[in-house]
């Protein structure tokens, strides 16, 4: 039998399913979100999770990440697999503890992560923010809705750059708050104009799509990408500093110097131009910030063709 989408009314508080082995912790944390509106159910067994989970249909889950066996992991997996990846989740890491905030990076499953503090406001920021966007993109998924428009590139389905700006203006206010930090990278097929002159708008659009593709199979299952331009996309990645950035841009290379695009017996190779910026390593808007990474990943390809010409190869 198909599950059915549960849809509350406006006046219904959303669920939380909180948990968190550490009675005091799970007490701090259950009275932060009760305080912010949220309906919580608080447990403190790991292995109670999926039962629990099953019954109350959560709308989010917070997840106490902790050594030494980080049974949150486990956890997360299963209740994805349980809510079809519908359900936003968070692990809840002690701010003194780089090491599981290092295993949440390497092993989490791209779960959001936020610092365990006593008032809990990071949490329920970072809560109501993926809230909303689960919402918006619901939103955008029922087919007598116009927004879709609104939040969506007709062409590729990724989130366009005007949605993408809002995002960014939320993880700001995060940050200025909170502290921490976010980045920025940006990405432009070469010669993708004189592919379209030469070949027609179609078999451009075709490498569009493929590319969108090609980008969303890269990045973290919290990272957003947008398509910003004509042939430009990019991708903001919540919580990782500058020092991050390189590590996810050569995965994004790697990933599409072994990308092919077979059409009408012709073999498309996409080559990508690169750049980034981080905040707070600079400051500005969300648009200054995007315009940043776009003249980036500009400079680098005038870089990489002044040391030796890369292009799209047909």
């Amino acid at each position: 039998m198909a599950l059915r989408r549960k849809f509350k009314r406006a006046d219904q508080p959303l669920t939380v399913l909180v948990v968190e082995p550490r009675a005091s912790d799970l007490e701090r944390t259950r009275v932060a979100l009760g305080e912010a509106g949220f309906r919580v159910v608080p447990v403190t067994r790991f292995d109670a999770a999926g039962p629990l989970f099953e019954a109350i249909r959560p709308d989010a889950v917070v997840l106490a990440a902790q050594p030494p066996d980080y049974a949150a992991m486990s956890v997360a997996r299963r209740l994805r697999q349980m809510g079809r990846g519908a359900v936003p989740m968070v692990y809840l890491v002690d701010p003194g503890d780089p090491d599981t905030w290092r295993y949440c990076l390497d092993k989490g499953l791209s779960v959001d992560m936020v610092a365990r503090s006593g008032s809990g406001e990071e949490l329920v920021l970072r809560l109501r923010a993926q809230l909303r966007l689960k919402a918006s993109v619901l939103r955008a998924m029922l087919p007598e809705d116009a927004g879709s428009a609104a939040l969506h590139d007709p062409l590729t389905g990724l989130y366009n750059r005007t949605f993408l700006l809002e995002l960014m203006a939320l993880e700001i206010r995060r940050t200025e708050r909170f502290g921490g930090s976010f980045s920025v990278v940006a990405g432009s097929l070469d010669d993708f104009r004189a592919l379209r002159k030469e070949s027609g708008r179609a078999l451009a659009e075709r490498l569009l799509v493929y590319s969108a593709v090609v980008f969303g199979q890269t990045v973290r299952e919290a990272d957003v990408v947008a398509r910003v331009g004509e042939e430009e996309f990019a991708v903001l990645l919540p919580g990782t500093p500058s020092e991050g950035v390189p590590d996810v841009m050569a995965r994004v290379s790697e990933r599409f110097a072994l990308a092919r695009l077979q059409v009408e017996g012709r073999v498309l190779r996409p080559s990508l131009a690169l750049g980034a910026v981080s905040y707070p390593d600079m400051v500005g808007s969300p648009l200054q910030l995007l315009t940043g990474a776009l003249q980036a990943l500009r400079r680098a390809r005038e870089e990489r063709r002044a040391a030796a010409g890369v292009g799209l190869t047909v």
